[in-house]
C-alpha cells in the first residue's frame, strides 16, 4: 500500500521552531503612534502546515513520532513505520507495514510507545473490552517483526519512561514501565538475537507501587537524569488522580536494576505526589525541552481539574525539584464528561485536543490564544502526537493526518508578562526590539512613579521613546529636582554626538540645575559643606564630558551668561579654562580681586601675548607676585617689552626693590646686554642701593667700547647720589685717568695708587699719575716719609722727579738716602751702558773677520757639473753658484726667481735687464768707462734680486710655498689642453 504521506516534500529538513525563537516582528510605529494604537493582528500562533492523506483504508486507532520516525496503527491491528527524512513507497525498508494481528485475536491495540531516537517500540495488547492484558510487544528499528516480551506478561503497560541518555539502536537501556495496576517496573529490552535467549527483556523488576490502595492505572512515566550529575535521577509519574515525584541517586550506571536506589527512598515514606480529584480515566503528562537542551525545563499535567503547570530547577538542594506550580482550569464551553484525546506542551502555551476541536491554552495567563477544528471527512479526532527531538506536532483523527507548526510562540509573550508587572520577564523576551523594550520601560518607569519611586522611574523614562518634554515636566510638576537631574544625565547618555538641538538643550537645562542647586547651598552659608563639595565635583565630572565639552564649546556666549547669573565665580573659571580662554579667566579674576590666582593662571597657562598685556596690570595691584611671576617665566618674557610698565610702577609705587630684583634676574641669568635695562638697573641702584653700585660696575668690562650701559649716563647717576667711588671707576672705564686720580685723591691716596696702576700699557702716563700722587702726598699732606713710600711703590719716578714738589725749606738729609740710592742706580746703568758697548766693539770685529774670510772663500767647479734647475752641464752658460753648493745658469735661476717675486719687483728686474741690453747693443761697438760702471752697477742690482739667495734654501721658496703650480695666467690653457 502507499505511504501516508505520498508526495512528502522535504520542507521539515530545514526545521520548525516550537519556542520563542521567532519572535515579534519589529515595530514600524512611531513614537505617539506605539503608545496609543494596539499592535495590528497576527497570524494564529498554531498553524496546519500540511494536510496529508484523508482516504486511508482503515481508521487511525493510534500515532507516535519522535527523531522523524513515525508510527502509527490502524484498526485491522497494522502498522505503519516511516522516516520522514527519506519519504519512499511500498516495500521500502524505510516506509513499511507491519502486521500484529496474529497477537491481538480477540485483542486490539492498547498503546505505542516509540524511544526519543526512534529505534525502539513498544506495542501494548489488550482484551477487547480492554480490561484484560493480552501482550506487550517489542519492535526494534531494525527488524519488521514484533515479538512478545516474556517478563512483561500479565501486564498492560500504559506508560513507559524511556531512558533519554541512550543512543543505542540495539538496546534501550534501564527503563520504566508503568501498569494498569499501579506497578512501576524496570526493564532493559535488546534486539540482539542469541542463541539460548528466551525473551527480549535482559531483566525485569518491580521498583514502586503506587496502586497499594487499590488498583490504578499509571498513565505517564517520565525519567531524567540530573544534567551535571548522571547519577541524580528524577521521576514523574502519574495516575489519572495524582502527581509523583522521586529523586535520588543510583548507585551506579552500570548496575542493574538501576533505579531501585531511586524507589527504596520511598518505601517507608509515602511518596510526594499532588493529588488532584478527577472523574476522567486517564491523565496526560508532558515535559517541554527547549532545543538544544538537554534537560526539560517544565512539565504539563492535564487532568479533570485542568492542567497542572511547572518549572522544573535542576539547581534545587531539597528533593522537591518543580517550583512555580500553577492550575489552570479548563476553559470554559466543556463539560466533566468532555475529556480531551491528548495533549502537547511548547515553550508558553499547552495545546488540548478533543474529539471536535483542538485549543491552545498560554500558561502564562491561562488565556485561549487559538481554537481550531479540523475537516468533516477527517472524522473524529484522536489524538496528537509532538516529536521530542524536531518539535513538529501531528494531529490525527479517524482519516487523516494533520501536521502543525508553531509561528513565533513568543511574540506576544512579552505583552502577558508586561501586563502581569513581571517587567524582567517582560523585557526579556521582547526579543531586542526597541519599540517594545520602550513600550516595557515606559509602563515601568510610570508603575515607579505612581509609587513615587523618582529615581527608579527616571532613569527608566530615559531608556524610552516616550516624549522629553512631558516626561521632563512630569518631574518638574512633583518637584524632583534630582530625579529630573537622573533623568536628564540618562538622556544625554542616549543621544548622538549628531543630535545637537537635544544635547544642547539637555547640557543647558542640567548645567541650570547644578548651578541652581550649589546657589542655593553658598545662599545657606554651605559652600565649604561637604555636600557642597560632591555636588561641586558632580558638576566638574559632567563638564568632562566629551558631548558636554562639544556643546559648551558651540554656546560658550550662553553658558557664560548663565554662570554669570548664578554668580559662580569658580565655575566660571573652570569653564574658561576648559574653553581655554585665558583671557576671559583674567579679566574675570582680576575684575574680583582675585590677583594672585590670575597670577598663576597666567604663568601656567597663559602665552607671550597674553603676559604682556595682564602683566601691567597685575603689577600694580601684587608687585611682588607679579615679579616672582615674572622671574619664572625665564627667558620667555622679553624684559624690554615690559620695561615701560616697570619703569611706571618704579615711578608711581616706587616699588624699586622688587623691579631691582628682576633686573639683577635679567643681568645676571638671562644675562641681558641691552644698555635700557642696564641703564635702568644703575639708575634703581642709585636710588634704592647706592652701595650696589660699585660691586655692578666692577663685574662689567673696564674698557668703555664692551660695558653693556651708557658710562656717561652711569657717571651722572653716580655723581648724583654722591657715589665718587663708582665715579672713580667710572672715569677710569672712559680712560680719564688723570681725573679719576685727582678724584680719587680726595677720597683715599690707596684709591689713587690703584686708579694710577691701571694703565699697565702707558708708562709715561702712568708715571704722570704717580706724580700727580706724589705731589698730592707732598704738597697736600707734607709727608715726606709718605713721599718716599711712593717712591718706593712705583719704580718709574726717582727722587729728582718728586724733588720740585718739596718747599725751600727742606733739609737734604731727608732725602738723603734716596738721593744716594739713586745715585747709586745711576753708577749702574752706566756700567751697564759701557759693558754693552765693550760687548757691541767685539761682535763688530768678529763680523770684520767673518767678512774678510768669506771673500777668500771658494769653490771648485767640474766640467760634469749641471745646473739644478735644467740639469744642462753647467759650464756651457753664465752661471751662479750658492755657498750652499746648489749651481744654477744665470738664465735659469732668474726665470724661476721672476715666478716667486712680486709685481713691483718683476717689474724692476726687467728694467734692469732691459738697461743691460741697451747697453750690450751700444751701436758704436765701445763702450766708454761710464758706460761700464753703469753696467756693472746694472750687473749688480740683478744680483741681488736674481742671487740674493739660493733659489732651494733661501726665505723666498719658503715664503711662496701656498703659490698654486699652475698659474692664473696658465689655468685656462691648461683645462683647455685636458678637455
Amino acid at each position: 500500500m502507499a505511504t501516508v504521506f505520498d508526495q512528502y516534500d522535504s520542507m521539515q529538513q530545514g526545521g520548525v521552531g516550537t519556542g520563542a525563537g521567532g519572535g515579534l516582528r519589529q515595530s514600524v510605529l512611531g513614537t505617539t503612534a506605539f503608545k496609543n494604537q494596539k499592535l495590528e493582528e497576527e497570524a494564529a500562533i498554531f498553524l496546519m502546515d500540511r494536510r496529508v492523506n484523508v482516504s486511508l483504508p482503515h481508521p487511525v486507532t493510534h500515532l507516535v513520532v519522535s527523531n522523524n520516525h513515525l508510527v502509527y496503527a490502524m484498526a485491522n491491528k497494522k502498522l505503519i513505520r516511516i522516516n520522514l527524512r527519506t519519504p519512499g513507497g511500498t516495500g521500502n525498508l524505510e516506509d513499511q507495514e507491519v502486521d500484529v494481528s496474529k497477537f491481538a485475536v480477540q485483542a486490539k491495540i492498547h498503546g505505542l510507545f516509540l524511544d526519543p531516537t526512534g529505534h525502539h517500540l513498544l506495542i501494548s495488547i489488550v482484551s477487547r473490552d480492554g480490561t484484560t492484558p493480552v501482550d506487550t510487544l517489542y519492535l526494534p528499528f531494525r527488524s519488521s517483526k514484533p515479538k512478545s516480551t516474556t517478563k512483561l506478561k500479565g501486564h498492560l503497560v500504559t506508560a513507559v519512561g524511556w531512558n533519554t541518555r541512550n543512543q543505542m539502536d540495539s538496546q534501550t537501556g534501564p527503563i520504566l514501565v508503568g501498569s494498569a495496576k499501579g506497578l512501576i517496573l524496570e526493564t532493559e529490552l535488546t534486539s540482539d538475537e542469541r542463541i539460548f535467549q528466551s525473551s527480549h527483556e535482559e531483566y525485569c523488576k518491580q521498583v514502586f507501587d503506587i496502586g497499594k490502595d487499590g488498583p490504578v492505572a499509571v498513565t505517564a512515566v517520565e525519567v531524567r537524569s540530573c544534567p551535571s550529575d548522571e547519577q541524580k535521577i528524577f521521576v514523574l509519574c502519574t495516575t489519572s488522580d495524582k502527581f509523583y515525584q522521586f529523586s535520588g541517586r543510583v548507585k551506579s550506571l552500570e548496575e542493574r536494576p538501576m533505579f531501585m536506589s531511586v524507589f527504596s527512598n520511598y518505601l517507608g515514606l509515602p511518596p510526594r505526589f499532588v493529588e488532584l480529584a478527577s472523574k476522567w480515566k486517564n491523565s496526560w503528562l508532558q515535559l517541554y525541552q527547549p532545543p538544544n537542551s538537554q534537560s526539560p525545563k517544565h512539565f504539563a499535567w492535564l487532568s479533570n481539574q485542568g492542567v497542572y503547570t511547572g518549572d522544573i530547577d535542576w539547581k534545587g538542594v531539597s528533593d522537591d525539584l518543580t517550583i512555580n506550580r500553577k492550575l489552570h482550569s479548563i476553559p470554559e464551553g466543556f463539560e466533566d464528561n468532555d475529556v480531551p484525546c491528548g495533549m502537547i506542551v511548547c515553550e508558553f502555551h499547552v495545546f488540548i485536543v478533543w474529539p471536535d476541536k483542538i485549543r491552545g491554552l498560554c500558561i502564562l495567563n491561562n488565556q485561549v490564544v487559538f481554537e481550531g477544528t479540523i475537516p468533516d471527512e477527517c472524522g473524529k479526532l484522536i489524538g496528537i502526537s509532538k516529536d521530542p527531538k524536531m518539535g513538529t506536532i501531528w494531529v490525527y483523527a479517524e482519516r487523516g493526518v494533520l501536521k502543525y507548526r508553531v509561528d513565533r510562540e513568543g511574540r506576544n509573550v512579552w505583552q502577558i508578562y508586561l501586563d502581569q508587572g513581571n517587567y524582567e520577564l517582560a523585557k526579556r523576551h521582547c526579543n531586542s526590539d526597541p519599540n517594545l523594550l520602550s513600550v516595557v520601560l515606559l509602563r515601568e518607569a510610570q508603575d515607579l512613579f505612581e509609587k513615587k519611586e523618582y529615581l527608579e522611574s527616571a532613569k527608566l523614562f530615559a531608556k524610552t521613546i516616550a516624549s522629553f518634554e512631558e516626561i521632563s515636566l512630569k518631574f518638574v510638576d512633583v518637584e524632583q529636582e534630582e530625579a529630573l537631574n537622573i533623568f536628564l544625565h540618562e538622556k544625554l547618555d542616549s543621544l548622538k554626538v549628531s543630535e545637537q538641538t537635544q544635547v544642547t538643550i539637555v547640557v543647558m537645562w542640567l548645567l541650570e540645575l547644578y548651578l541652581k542647586h550649589l546657589g542655593n547651598l553658598r545662599d545657606a552659608g554651605r559652600h565649604t559643606s561637604p555636600q557642597y563639595i560632591e555636588y561641586n565635583e558632580q558638576l566638574k565630572i559632567f563638564l568632562q564630558d566629551p558631548k558636554v565639552r562639544s556643546c559648551i564649546t558651540n554656546n560658550a556666549s550662553a553658558v557664560y551668561e548663565l554662570l554669570s547669573s548664578h554668580d559662580d565665580q569658580d565655575n566660571y573659571v573652570s569653564v574658561s579654562l576648559m574653553l581655554k580662554d585665558y583671557d576671559r579667566v583674567l579679566r574675570h579674576l582680576m575684575r574680583h580681586g582675585r590677583h594672585i590666582e590670575a597670577l598663576d593662571v597666567m604663568s601656567v597657562r597663559g602665552s607671550e601675548q597674553l603676559f604682556y598685556q595682564h602683566f601691567p596690570a597685575l603689577l600694580q595691584a601684587v608687585p611682588s607676585p607679579a615679579i616672582d611671576a615674572l622671574i619664572a617665566q625665564g627667558r620667555r618674557i622679553d624684559p624690554i617689552r615690559l620695561l615701560p610698565c616697570l619703569i611706571h610702577c618704579h615711578t608711581t609705587q616706587g616699588k624699586g626693590a622688587d623691579i631691582m630684583k628682576y633686573l639683577e634676574y635679567c643681568v645676571d641669568k638671562l644675562k641681558a646686554t641691552d644698555e635700557v635695562l642696564h641703564n635702568f638697573l644703575i639708575t634703581l641702584y642709585a636710588v634704592e642701593a647706592p652701595e650696589k653700585l660699585l660691586p655692578y660696575l666692577k663685574l662689567q668690562d673696564d674698557d668703555s667700547q664692551s660695558v653693556h650701559y651708557d658710562v656717561k649716563f652711569a657717571l651722572r647717576e653716580c655723581m648724583s647720589v654722591g657715589e665718587d667711588r663708582a665715579c672713580v671707576h667710572i672715569l677710569t672705564t672712559m680712560g680719564l685717568y688723570q681725573q679719576a686720580v685727582e678724584l680719587a685723591l680726595k677720597i683715599d691716596t690707596a684709591l689713587a695708587k690703584a686708579t694710577a696702576n691701571r694703565p699697565k700699557y702707558d708708562q709715561e702716563l702712568r708715571k704722570k699719575l704717580w706724580l700727580m700722587i706724589a705731589a698730592h702726598v707732598v704738597q697736600e699732606q707734607q709727608d715726606v716719609a709718605r713721599a718716599m713710600e711712593v717712591l718706593r711703590e712705583c719704580d718709574l719716578i726717582k727722587i729728582e722727579d718728586i724733588l720740585p714738589f718739596f718747599p725751600d725749606f727742606v733739609t737734604i738729609d731727608q732725602f738723603k738716602d734716596a738721593i744716594c740710592s739713586s745715585l747709586q742706580e745711576y753708577n749702574q746703568h752706566i756700567e751697564d751702558l759701557k759693558q754693552e758697548m765693550d760687548d757691541a766693539s767685539k761682535a763688530a770685529d768678529s763680523i770684520r773677520k767673518d767678512i774678510q774670510k768669506f771673500k777668500q772663500k771658494f769653490s771648485y767647479v767640474h766640467a760634469q757639473d749641471r745646473c739644478c734647475k735644467c740639469d744642462y752641464p753647467l759650464l756651457t752658460r753664465p752661471f751662479y753658484l750658492f755657498p750652499c753648493s746648489h749651481k744654477f745658469h744665470q738664465d735659469c735661476l732668474s726665470d724661476s726667481v721672476s715666478d716667486y717675486l712680486s709685481d713691483v719687483k718683476r717689474k724692476k728686474l726687467s728694467e734692469l735687464k732691459g738697461k743691460l741690453i741697451a747697453i750690450s747693443n751700444d751701436e758704436s761697438g765701445t763702450a766708454s768707462v761710464g758706460q761700464w760702471g753703469d753696467r756693472e752697477q746694472i750687473r749688480a742690482e740683478i744680483d741681488s734680486i736674481v742671487a740674493g739667495e739660493c733659489l732651494y734654501c733661501g726665505d723666498l721658496i719658503v715664503a711662496n710655498i701656498d703659490t698654486p703650480f699652475i698659474s692664473n695666467r696658465d689655468w685656462e690653457l691648461t683645462m683647455a689642453e685636458w678637455e
